[in-house]
């Protein structure tokens, strides 16, 4: 996974999407870690380039999620960090699940996985 090259030595991956996110008109794979919520991409076939955008979890507040669309549901997370107002679109479900995931870390940061049985 080339994520693990941007990992801090006690980071460990909590959750990853397995659909894309657009942020800023570019495509994602969005990563949760027991430290930082990581956007990651990666361009080209045989030189690639890869874009990484980190937050805290201490930086991020007042997350909402909306639905848009009728027939093809899209779904909208946005919160403030110390970047200004974060703006991430997806698949609505997936986007509802990433909703979850991201708001359990910014009341919790540090907890133990997200692949708890107890988690919904």
């Amino acid at each position: 996974m080339p994520i693990e090259n941007y990992l801090l030595g006690d980071e460990k991956v909590l959750f990853w999407s397995d659909f894309q996110v657009t942020y800023n008109e570019a495509k994602y794979k969005v990563y949760i870690t027991n430290l930082r919520l990581l956007l990651y991409s990666e361009k080209g076939l045989v030189f690639k380039k890869e874009d990484v955008i980190t937050e805290n979890w201490r930086q991020i507040t007042g997350l909402q999620f909306t639905e848009q669309g009728t027939i093809t549901k899209r779904g909208v997370l946005k919160f403030s960090s110390n970047k200004g107002e974060v703006e991430l679109e997806g698949p609505a479900n997936g986007m509802r699940g990433l909703f979850k995931a991201v708001q359990r870390q910014t009341i919790n940061p540090y907890s133990g996985p997200l692949n708890d049985p107890n988690y919904e």
